[in-house]
């Protein structure tokens, strides 16, 4: 049986990760042969998920007035309706409470550890994938497989500037966290543009992420800038490690830690490159487990196979 699938997503931001990984996932499903469309969701409160997730499912009927909804360049899609969610299966990102779309078949795609910043809320039926080990609550999923899409993006390279100075800094996700004295001078990078963030790697000596998952960490390393993640969340530079693969090399997990970063930066890009290549494997396995869960047999292995 072959599934169709419906991502429910927001419209696509280049600078907003999970807008970005949720159309990967669907046009990685439509170049594998399978059946997809887009639910589009409105998020009335940019930079504030639980806005959307509370007001977005409100007034369906408004999402297909204008073009409004975007997808990436050279990339496109059709729509769902709601006829569509009776018979595919739903693929929500973890922030979605519940089940507003009231679909039988539910796939949820943890692309960051539920209740950390978010409350969450799962049905009893659904069936769990992680963007990776720390984004996982295994006590309710039981252990979730691996589904990641990591792109790397061109625009981040190291100009080879020898003229650096001063640091730079992101919050994001650790808001909660007390600023240290090295980021007081610093330049803010949040809500900043990909162009503009990689000049600013490439000007700064240093960058400091208080959010110790942000992709950022990665392009800050392969622009030659050394790249330091405040802790908190995490005993150690190992237990951090243990659930953030990408974080291995290039970067320093507190201020003890910075001869580990700048020793292996040249590393990162090679991995990010490896990982990306490995993305796609991922999403072949998602196809093969919904259809053995959802598809009343073992899976299709015309398009589980396909390259």
């Amino acid at each position: 049986m072959n599934l169709s699938y419906v991502v429910v997503a927001p419209p696509y931001n280049p600078d907003g990760g999970g807008a970005i990984f949720l159309h990967e996932l669907a046009y990685a499903l439509d170049d594998l042969g399978a059946k997809v469309k887009m639910w589009p969701v409105h998020n009335p409160a940019p930079g504030h998920p639980v806005a959307w997730v509370k007001a977005a499912f409100q007034h369906p009927s408004l999402l297909w007035r204008g073009p409004w909804f975007a997808f990436a360049p050279g990339r496109k899609l059709p729509l769902a309706k709601p006829d569509d969610l009776r018979k595919s299966v739903v693929i929500y990102p973890e922030i979605v409470l519940g089940n507003p779309l009231k679909a039988q078949k539910v796939v949820r795609w943890l692309m960051y550890r539920p209740g950390l910043l978010y409350p969450y809320e799962f049905g009893p039926d659904e069936m769990f994938f992680r963007v990776g080990e720390m984004f996982d609550l295994p006590e309710v999923t039981g252990g979730a497989p691996d589904l990641f899409l990591w792109k790397v993006n061109p625009i981040y390279r190291n100009e080879g500037r020898k003229d650096r100075s001063g640091a730079c800094f992101m919050v994001r996700k650790g808001l909660e966290k007390p600023r240290i004295a090295e980021t007081a001078d610093a330049i803010q990078i949040d809500d900043l543009s990909h162009q503009e963030i990689a000049s600013i790697f490439n000007r700064c000596e240093t960058f400091y992420s208080y959010d110790e998952a942000t992709f950022y960490s990665q392009y800050a390393a392969i622009c030659g800038c050394l790249s330091v993640v405040i802790p908190g969340l995490y005993p150690s530079r190992e237990a951090w490690v243990s659930e953030h693969e990408l974080a291995r090399y290039g970067v320093a997990y507190g201020l003890d830690d910075l001869d580990h970063a700048r020793a292996t930066q040249d590393r990162v890009l090679p991995l990010l490159q490896a990982k990306e290549a490995a993305g796609l494997d991922t999403v072949r396995n998602f196809i093969a487990l919904t259809e053995a869960r959802f598809g009343g047999g073992e899976g299709r292995t015309d398009i589980a196979a396909k390259t």
